[in-house]
């Protein structure tokens, strides 16, 4: 039990690298995007036109899209590290 809290704290510490922490916060802001781009469609569903809510929608799915591409590659970055660090030892 101890050897996995501690592979975990050193996950953690890579993922808290500044170059990783940049990249996370970078995903989490397109998420933001994307809940904001949402909700202002559900809030003014009456006033906006088919078209424009077609745009906010696929605008909100590419969002969506580059988010789980960004955390990919930090999940990659990340456990290649991990899998180095390990095999160095």
């Amino acid at each position: 039990m101890n050897k996995r809290l501690q592979e975990r704290e050193e996950i953690n510490k890579l993922y808290n690298l500044p170059e990783n922490r940049r990249l996370k916060y970078i995903a989490l802001a397109v998420m933001a995007v994307v809940v904001v781009l949402l909700l202002s469609m559900t809030i003014w569903l009456e006033n906006i036109q088919p078209k424009v809510m077609l745009i906010i929608r696929g605008c909100a799915g590419l969002g969506a899209l580059v988010f789980v591409v960004l955390v990919g590659i930090l999940t990659y970055r990340v456990n290649k590290q991990h899998i180095t660090d390990r095999g160095n030892q």
